[in-house]
């Protein structure tokens, strides 16, 4: 009785096991897949692949620092841009003095010399007071004409200039500034206007100096001296009336820099 009581136990356990293995078997690849798919998008990614974008106070930030640096730029270079362009302009106002100043010694003897010959032709003077008059515009006029010429020659070497300032500069400085730097640009046009005037009217100075030289000295005839110094006479004239008028213009112009 005990041993066929115990048959169907054993029966039984056997093919709930059989039941279980088979369940579990079926169940485990599944349960497997899952998990390891699971971990997979959970799994955290590399770091070169990561994206690099910063976080949002860092853009914040940078963005920031980035746009105040422009603006310093921005409100530094304006200035200094036209404080560059002023001080061109207050050298070359300064430059141009030694020449100016030059010519205007220079030329002086040779209008002096003209209005004597001016006066003798009238009637107004004797030859014997015109020469006096030439005989005083001779001394150091050889010197003078030379003074010219070097503080001329310095200033083209400078390569100084004063250019009109840049619109957008202009627009963004104050208004006084602008006035200031805008006068001295006219001022130094008029100056340069002058000096353009000078030097042919000094050239024909030195021409007739040179000319009243070579007849003290026996290499020109008084009929060649006087061709030539009537040719330079209604020249000379002319020249000069050219620069006393560009002068004159210029005068009247401040330069507020200097």
């Amino acid at each position: 009785m005990n041993l066929n009581g115990e048959h169907p136990t054993i029966s039984v356990a056997r093919d709930l096991f059989l039941v279980l293995a088979c369940i579990f078997a079926l169940v485990l690849p599944f349960v497997l897949t899952r998990d390891i798919f699971r971990g997979d998008s959970a799994s955290p990614r590399p770091r070169d692949a990561q994206p690099s974008a910063a976080q949002p106070g860092e853009t914040s930030r940078d963005s920031t620092a980035v746009r105040t640096g422009a603006e310093t730029s921005a409100t530094i270079g304006g200035p200094t841009s036209l404080a560059a362009v002023a001080e061109r302009c207050r050298l070359a106002n300064l430059r141009q003095q030694a020449p100016l100043s030059a010519a205007d010694v220079s030329l002086a003897q040779f209008d002096k010399h003209i209005d004597a010959m001016n006066l003798l032709v009238a009637g107004k003077i004797s030859l014997a007071v015109a020469t006096t008059f030439w005989d005083e515009t001779r001394v150091k006029a050889v010197e003078n004409a030379a003074d010219f010429r070097r503080a001329d020659k310095e200033l083209a070497a400078s390569g100084t200039g004063c250019p009109a300032p840049d619109p957008a500069l202009a627009n963004a400085a104050p208004y006084g500034q602008v006035v200031a730097l805008k006068s001295c640009v006219s001022a130094i046009s008029a100056r340069n206007t002058a000096l353009a005037r000078a030097r042919p009217a000094v050239t024909t100075w030195e021409h007739h100096v040179h000319d009243m030289e070579m007849l003290r000295m026996g290499h020109l005839t008084p009929a060649q001296a006087t061709a030539a110094w009537h040719k330079n006479w209604k020249t000379g004239q002319k020249q000069l009336e050219a620069y006393e008028a560009a002068a004159a213009k210029a005068r009247k112009i401040h330069c507020a820099l200097d």
